[in-house]
């Protein structure tokens, strides 16, 4: 819980974070404000990975992004592999 207020609380407008929820499997899903651009959502995904593997050190992470539609449509998943240290992001085509 700590992790997700300080997620909200880096973004208080709502500028580009309208939702941010952790499931039970430490997957961070984000749903985006509409003004984020897409050539801009790799670079937000790495920060908010590396923000989250300070907070589960030693953890294989998943960041999900999603549109704020109703319902929300997944646009992009990123991964941190803990072991590797090696992120990647993957856009829904």
């Amino acid at each position: 819980m700590a992790f997700l207020n300080r997620i909200r609380e880096a973004d208080p407008q709502g500028g580009t974070i309208e939702r941010a929820l952790l499931n039970e499997q430490n997957e961070l899903g984000l749903i985006l404000n509409r003004s984020v651009p897409l050539d801009k959502i790799p670079a937000l995904m790495r920060s908010i990975m590396t923000q989250m593997a300070q907070e589960f050190p030693g953890q294989d992470l998943t960041v999900i992004a999603y549109t704020p539609s109703n319902p929300p449509h997944k646009i992009g998943t990123a991964h941190l592999n803990a072991r590797t240290k090696d992120m990647t992001y993957s856009p829904v085509p």
